[in-house]
């Protein structure tokens, strides 16, 4: 079953945040807590870790992306 992975709260504001590094590959299996993404914000450069564990089905979004 897929399920959709939705850029988190980053806080303080933020709205969106630029894609620095995906660190994971369109049909590699993680597990809950995994690192997904590098984001850059305004203010910090941050890991985003995977909600759940499961399969990469697809990838959205790519580096310099917002």
């Amino acid at each position: 079953m897929a399920r959709d992975f939705v850029l988190p709260d980053l806080g303080e504001g933020l709205t969106e945040a630029e894609i620095r590094q995906v660190l994971v590959r369109e049909g590699e299996v993680v597990r809950e807590d995994a690192s997904l993404l590098e984001v850059e914000t305004d203010k910090a450069t941050v890991e985003i870790a995977s909600p759940f564990g499961g399969r990469v089905e697809k990838i959205h979004g790519r580096p310099g992306q917002t």
